[in-house]
């Protein structure tokens, strides 16, 4: 929890990272950023994370300046993990998540929210043992 906290103080805001002039590379960048623990550095009060071994997006939906992408994460297998940071998934399994995209003066852009980050276990296997 600690290690998160820090790791929650060090950084900006993401939304300047996420425009882009597509809604699916505005998603793809989102979870390039996300998944390297990025939120963790942008954001506070997180006290646990997703791990992830592996992620595919699904192609936008979209209404107007408004569009939903569902993504489908794997989880890293939680059993015998000493690592409190993470939220329990023992034996692995799948999960849907949907990210919101709207168009802002241009610009596509995701709207985050308070829900718990999905990090990828190599990044965070990094940063921990980077210290940070």
């Amino acid at each position: 929890m600690k290690k998160l906290t820090i790791l929650a103080a060090l950084c900006a805001a993401f939304s300047a990272l996420a425009a882009e002039a597509t809604p699916q590379a505005a998603v793809d960048q989102f979870l390039k950023f996300e998944l390297e623990g990025g939120r963790l550095h942008a954001e506070s009060g997180f006290e646990q994370v997703h791990l992830v071994d592996a992620w595919k997006a699904d192609a936008p939906r979209c209404e107007g300046a408004r569009c939903k992408v569902t993504v489908t994460f794997t989880y890293t297998p939680t059993a015998g993990l000493d690592l409190e940071q993470a939220v329990p998934h023992p034996k692995g399994g799948t999960a849907q998540a949907e990210y919101v995209v709207q168009q802002q003066g241009g610009q596509w852009q995701v709207e985050t929210g308070k829900d718990t980050p999905h990090v990828s276990r190599v990044a965070m296997e990094k940063m921990l043992k980077e210290g940070l």
